[in-house]
């Protein structure tokens, strides 16, 4: 048999120590949770719940959790890299510190199925850390879980499109019938208490300036610096800039009507019209 060369006896070496370390933490988990903030309210999506589920399974199989990890008030679309609660879980990961992330659904992972398998191969193939689902009896350091999990994450991925055209719907229906379909509250207005519009006496007198100005023969620049010397708050608070004032001075809703873009797979509607609130300029 010939000898080894140098660099085989150094990969064998390696391969070696990461074996070793791989047995040092093959019972050691990390549970994430997360939860967007429309979940919060609804039974067995909260924070609680999923600490609870995780905690009961790793005690029933013998896994120590080093650690509990929650993103609270975080969307399912955003790519888990962007999630500070997770690049804890990553940074945990990349020093070797366990071999077992623990959820109580693959959805909390990621609901868009790409994000979830792809975050499942980067953990696993470049960390060496496998995922389980608490509830839905996936371990994705098996074949067959793989294959179960890509069935789970675009079942989840289904529901949430179902979820998005149902919401499209009834918001599109609501601006055909005139109302506020959601969105950021329009500058000059507050919420009736009843999914509509109310006007603001204090910021529709804003409007009703920018308006005045406006037909006046003031340009967008000069509308913004009389507001800012005045020290009135832009609708963020900051600054007035010429943009905000354009973006006021082209809202229909301040005439009493209502004009959304509804946006579908490249596909744009447009549902405008009279609406049911009162327009500030009359």
């Amino acid at each position: 048999m010939a000898a080894k060369s140098n660099r085989v006896k150094l990969a064998l070496r390696r391969n070696a120590v990461q074996t070793a370390k791989r047995a040092e933490v093959r019972t050691l988990a990390v549970g994430y949770l997360r939860v967007s903030t429309e979940e919060q309210a609804q039974s067995g999506f909260g924070l609680d719940a999923q600490e609870d589920a995780v905690r009961k399974y790793a005690d029933a199989v013998g896994l120590e959790l080093i650690d509990v990890i929650a993103d609270p008030g975080i969307s399912g679309t955003t790519r888990p890299s962007e999630r500070p609660g997770f690049r804890e879980v990553m940074a945990l990961a990349v020093d070797r510190r366990f071999s077992v992330l623990l959820v109580k659904r693959f959805d909390r992972l990621a609901r868009n199925i790409a994000l979830a398998v792809t975050t499942s191969a980067e953990l696993d193939t470049a960390h060496g850390v496998t995922i389980r689902s608490v509830t839905e009896a996936i371990d994705t350091g098996s074949p067959s879980g793989k294959l179960i999990f890509s069935v789970f994450s675009a079942m989840a991925e289904n529901e949430r499109d179902a979820i998005v055209d149902r919401t499209k719907g009834g918001r599109m229906q609501k601006a055909g019938k005139g109302g506020f379909a959601g969105g950021r509250i329009p500058y000059g207005y507050v919420s009736d208490g009843r999914g509509g519009l109310a006007i603001e006496d204090r910021t529709a007198a804003v409007v009703l300036r920018i308006f005045s100005e406006n037909g006046a023969g003031r340009g967008l620049q000069a509308i913004a610096d009389g507001l800012n010397h005045d020290e009135i708050p832009s609708p963020r608070g900051r600054r007035w800039w010429p943009s905000n004032v354009s973006y006021i001075l082209g809202n229909a809703v301040y005439a009493g009507q209502v004009e959304y873009v509804f946006i579908t797979g490249g596909n744009a509607e447009l549902v405008s019209g009279p609406g049911t609130h009162a327009g500030i300029l009359r």
